[in-house]
């Protein structure tokens, strides 16, 4: 068995470097690329967990990764200083329209096994992911275009909507739109190639500040993978989505 680790401070640009590790070490155990987006997904929320929640965002306070590969599984140890948490099933949760409190259901979704060990000794909080490996990138922020369709404003996205990047401009683009007066609003996903919580709660941030002001979001070309993640959170019964851009468009008369 292989190992490895690492030290990162407890800052957000720890959160990329961590995802990047994993998905690289998926990439060299054969893993598809749906599945080292999984694995990546979940590493990238657990570290997010462990910088923001555990410790508080001290850098001088780790976080520690550690990995360990053989030929059957990847085994992902993220610790931090925090008390830790009980894990929710899925199932149990209701559904949350809040910007925050995801990461747990995405982890789950992107691994084999979770469990949540409570360290007395030092004190803090150990999250471990396995990934059973079943043979068979480079960070791009959101880049945001605009069309307009009679009353319908088409916002064509492009990247990933992420933690250290995309949410904030997704917040930006939806926020402006809705201050110069559009509140028909169109989320194009076709060329989005990853989600993870932030995005998503950025995604029901902006749901919720355009229903406030009498405005609609709705979204258009899910693909599969975050299509699969809005089901999981329970967020597909709270959008209206659509496989056909026209359909979508007549939707909002």
């Amino acid at each position: 068995m292989e190992r490895e680790v690492l030290e990162l401070p407890s800052v957000l640009a720890s959160v990329a470097v961590a995802e990047e590790r994993a998905r690289c070490l998926a990439a060299a155990s054969a893993l598809d690329e749906d599945d080292r987006y999984r694995l990546g997904l979940a590493v990238r929320e657990a570290v997010a967990n462990a910088v923001i929640h555990g410790n508080r965002l001290d850098p001088g306070t780790p976080v520690r990764l550690l990995l360990t590969h053989d030929a059957h599984r990847i085994t992902v140890t993220v610790g931090d200083r925090g008390p830790g948490f009980t894990p929710t099933p899925a199932a149990d949760a209701p559904v949350n329209l809040t910007p925050s409190g995801r990461g747990l259901t995405l982890i789950s979704h992107g691994v084999d096994a979770l469990r949540v060990i409570h360290r007395p000794d030092p004190p803090g909080c150990d999250v471990l992911l396995v990934k059973q490996l079943r043979k068979d990138t480079t960070m791009s922020q959101l880049s945001v275009a605009r069309r307009q369709d009679g009353d319908v404003t088409v916002l064509d996205l492009s990247g990933r909507i992420l933690i250290d990047g995309g949410s904030i401009q997704l917040r930006d683009a939806v926020r402006r739109e809705l201050e110069d007066g559009h509140h028909n609003l169109l989320l194009n996903f076709a060329d989005i190639t990853g989600i993870d919580s932030s995005g998503i709660g950025e995604l029901v941030s902006s749901y919720t500040t355009a229903t406030n002001r009498g405005g609609r979001v709705k979204l258009v070309n899910l693909p599969s993978k975050i299509q699969d993640l809005l089901a999981i959170t329970q967020l597909l019964a709270v959008f209206e989505t659509f496989d056909d851009e026209k359909e979508a468009i007549a939707s909002f008369n």
